[in-house]
């Protein structure tokens, strides 16, 4: 399941207690805070990059846009998204299957319960086989892709407590953005990273924010990243954690 935002920020928390300076006075959080300058933040470079909609994987090459309204969250062994609202859903993962099954075939052999076998159908995405197909849960519906690319086969599943033409449609539409990054792009894609600031005379957390190279809740991971609670004031010439 995907994370509820108060339990991702719950999560960032803790996971931000790395960050948390060892203690011994202002020399050693000076010298702390200089040796987290440019220490990469938030996903492993390996698996990938969220970039608000769009998910790049410059070392297997591909990318594609999540629908309208959509928030991923890269993990280990999927990208999973949720709509805001909680009634759409989605998750993106790898799997090997033979050459020689064909995705429609793949795609009936068992994997997801209840398909529709009358729904599959193959086509083409962006030069890559696919094929698709419906199936239905007690509460949600779902809409499934397989793509073949290189020796893997990409699966996509789109799920919606109400599935309407214009949800499909919108899945249908996210699928069709799924290409092969060119070198040109895969070079291009940095991590992000953490960068120490001074606190300036004027600055505020949510001036501060607005820096974060972030997609979603910048002044929330801000807060997160420095330790600041709602209430907690910065001092000018502080020095602060942003990420770039």
């Amino acid at each position: 399941n995907h994370p509820s935002t108060p339990e991702r920020v719950k999560n960032a928390l803790a996971n931000a207690r790395q960050f948390s300076g060892p203690g011994n006075g202002e020399r050693d959080r000076n010298e702390y805070l200089t040796d987290l300058n440019g220490v990469v933040y938030g996903e492993d470079p390996s698996e990938g990059f969220v970039r608000g909609r769009r998910f790049l994987h410059p070392k297997l090459g591909f990318t594609f846009l999540a629908p309208p309204g959509f928030t991923l969250d890269n993990t280990a062994q999927a990208v999973l998204g949720l709509k805001a609202g909680g009634g759409e859903a989605m998750r993106l993962d790898v799997v090997t299957v033979p050459a020689e099954q064909s995705l429609p075939d793949y795609l009936k052999s068992g994997w997801m319960e209840n398909i529709d076998p009358a729904s599959v159908a193959e086509f083409s995405v962006n030069g890559f086989p696919a094929a698709t197909a419906t199936a239905k849960g007690r509460q949600w519906s779902f809409r499934l892709f397989a793509v073949r690319f290189g020796s893997d086969v990409y699966r996509f599943i789109f799920a919606a407590k109400n599935m309407t033409a214009q949800a499909d449609q919108a899945f249908r539409e996210s699928i069709l953005s799924f290409r092969r990054m060119s070198l040109k792009e895969s070079q291009q894609i940095k991590p992000l990273r953490v960068k120490i600031v001074t606190v300036g005379t004027h600055d505020t957390a949510a001036r501060l924010a607005r820096r974060m190279a972030v997609s979603d809740h910048a002044l929330v991971r801000f807060r997160v990243l420095n330790g600041l609670g709602p209430h907690d004031r910065m001092k000018p010439g502080e020095r602060v954690k942003i990420v770039e």
